[in-house]
């Protein structure tokens, strides 16, 4: 299945969107092939006007036939950004407003937090050992409470490891998962995210099997965290989708482009649309000669 990530609406419409925004740009998904759309309160603000209008975007989705394949909690960012909030609770009483929300979109049932980078800012001298071990286990800790209330929900954790974060990379996410022992909190594959990082992307399907819940699809020349659409920068798209898919994953492929110009996001998803679809061709006819 094909979907678009909530870049989609906020290219479309600004990071301002609204709930009619939604509905409004679920017809032309329809029509050009996608079936899947992510959900996301973008603005902390906004968390109410989801709570109230959700039904409405959840009964046009149902009409049309689109699925809602995530809920990012883009808002939560605040969460993991500060060490003021790895040592707080802040972040957890607007968690658990989540899952009323995405109750309303069946088989909605990934909530991806976004892990912001992370500033220690100027009131802290250099860091010592003792403190980065500190701030690192709280951040587990904290992770650890974020997932137990997303399953008491009804949900699964997804992380999407933004550049800068004190979780770092996915080697960062196997520190924790061996640490803690955590077995349920899963991973959004955002490309161009671990691209960017410099992560070598034909390790990740390998590295993390069976914890990859969902997918940001971007490209970008692994230099600066862009998001372009596949096929425009230097990711080998029909290698990493060989090992997605020879990992297991069989998951919405949902296309994250962050368009300059509301003008340029019809074509530019579409043009990203081609090159996955291309890409995923070239292995069935692999597969088939095979």
């Amino acid at each position: 299945m094909f979907g678009v990530s909530p870049a989609y609406f906020f290219s479309r419409y600004s990071t301002d969107f609204s709930v009619r925004d939604y509905i409004d740009g679920l017809e032309w998904l329809k029509a050009h092939g996608f079936h899947g759309f992510q959900l996301e309160v973008f603005h902390r603000e906004k968390l109410a006007e989801w709570e109230n209008q959700a039904f409405s975007l959840a009964d046009a989705s149902i009409q049309l036939g689109m699925q809602a394949t995530q809920f990012v909690a883009h808002f939560l960012l605040f969460a993991t950004r500060t060490p003021e909030a790895l040592l707080s609770d802040a972040g957890m009483e607007e968690l658990k407003r989540l899952p009323e929300i995405a109750a309303h979109f069946p088989g909605c049932t990934t909530l991806t937090l976004p892990l912001s980078p992370f500033v220690v800012g100027a009131s802290y001298p250099p860091l010592n050992s003792a403190e980065y071990h500190r701030f690192w286990e709280a951040f587990c800790s904290k992770l650890l409470v974020m997932d137990e209330l997303a399953r008491a929900g009804g949900m699964r954790l997804a992380l999407e490891i933004v550049p800068g974060s004190l979780m770092g990379g996915t080697e960062g996410f196997l520190r924790f998962i061996h640490e803690t022992g955590n077995q349920t909190i899963g991973y959004n594959f955002d490309t161009g995210h671990a691209h960017a990082s410099k992560e070598c992307l034909e390790l990740i399907p390998a590295k993390l099997a069976g914890r990859i819940y969902g997918t940001h699809l971007k490209d970008n020349a692994g230099m600066e965290n862009l998001a372009m659409p596949p096929g425009k920068g230097t990711i080998d798209w029909t290698r990493l989708l060989a090992g997605l898919e020879k990992n297991g994953y069989r998951g919405s492929f949902d296309l994250e482009i962050a368009s300059r110009a509301p003008e340029l996001v019809f074509e530019e998803y579409l043009e990203g649309k081609a090159c996955i679809e291309t890409s995923l061709n070239q292995l069935d006819s692999s597969s088939s000669k095979s």
